[in-house]
């Protein structure tokens, strides 16, 4: 087995055999992922910001942080991943795979970060309305996130913990499965389990427990504006759902092999790895499926009309004339 702490830039070599269809696959998946992932958080993103007027509410400006995060995973990250799939292994040197795992793992920390935070607004507005975020807040929150982010990616640049290949040779990220005293990667890959993983759960898990609790108690906030805001705390479930499945194998195969000396195959490890890779896709659809805005803005950004309201622009001109004669009257 290779010793990723020792790896130089001229000795990143394939640590096991794979099957020549299995690159093929993943750089397919690789693919598929990054470019859905691209244009439906561009999408997103776009819409949003074009639509502030309507759409400019303080979930959003966490929701925009984070697809512009998983956004620059499809367009920077995917990439790099999918060419070395394509060519058998890790294509491009050592210190373009140790700069690549840090943009990759900042990026993933930065996701789940965004989540938390996108918890605790919903709980706040549903359990604690008079202490609801504002924009300005949120827009502060969504900074320290990249703050976090950054304090949890940056100490293998600096020799505590270390970055090197992962899954096949095909991407880079923390060498999960080495024990090295000098980098003191045990205690790194503790510190990483422990603040950006389980801490995040919990506030997540006790942000939700706590909203149910006051619905529970309230039965049901009365009127539109409360099935709106019900509406979009499911939204924000279901994608703190969709993230912690996508990373939950990745996660537990990463805990097996520092704690228990998983060792599996590198066809297997390839599998949790792109499973993690597509969670960039879904909060996009999650969005535009359970946000009744979203299609109106959407509509009145790009222009698009239904068939059933489009009707010839003369005919339309003296429905406006016949209006006007009638208000007159």
């Amino acid at each position: 087995m290779l010793n990723r702490s020792s790896v130089t830039p001229d000795d990143i070599v394939e640590e096991q055999v794979i099957n020549p269809a299995v690159y093929i696959c993943a750089a397919i998946a690789l693919g598929f992922i990054g470019f859905f992932g691209f244009t439906m958080n561009l999408l997103v993103a776009v819409v949003i910001i074009k639509d502030a007027q309507n759409l400019w509410t303080p979930v959003n400006v966490i929701l925009v942080n984070l697809v512009v995060g998983d956004f620059l995973v499809a367009a920077f990250g995917n990439p790099v991943a999918m060419v070395s799939a394509i060519r058998g292994g890790w294509y491009w040197g050592y210190k373009v795979c140790l700069w690549y795992a840090w943009f990759m793992s900042t990026l993933g920390f930065a996701s789940i970060g965004n989540l938390t935070v996108m918890a605790v607004e919903r709980w706040l507005l549903v359990a604690r309305p008079m202490r609801a975020l504002s924009i300005r807040t949120a827009a502060i929150l969504a900074l320290i996130v990249w703050i976090y982010a950054l304090c949890l990616s940056v100490p293998p640049l600096f020799g505590w913990g270390s970055y090197g290949p992962e899954a096949g040779n095909v991407s880079c990220s923390v060498s999960w499965e080495v024990h090295d005293p000098t980098t003191k990667s045990d205690s790194y890959i503790g510190f990483l389990f422990t603040v950006g993983l389980i801490v995040p759960v919990i506030v997540i898990s006790t942000s939700y427990v706590a909203i149910l609790l006051t619905l529970r108690g309230v039965r049901r906030r009365a009127g539109a504006r409360g099935r709106r805001e019900a509406k979009i705390t499911k939204m924000v479930a279901l994608m703190i759902t969709a993230f912690l499945v996508a990373w939950s194998p990745y996660a537990a195969l990463a805990l097996g092999a520092q704690y228990f000396d998983a060792r599996p195959s590198a066809s297997l490890a390839l599998l949790p790895a792109l499973l993690a890779k597509s969670s960039i896709c879904y909060n996009p659809i999650i969005y535009a499926g359970l946000n009744s805005q979203f299609p109106r803005s959407l509509k009145k950004i790009f222009d698009i009309r239904s068939s059933r309201t489009m009707v010839p622009e003369s005919q339309n001109t003296a429905l406006t004339v016949l209006n006007r004669q009638e208000q007159r009257n």
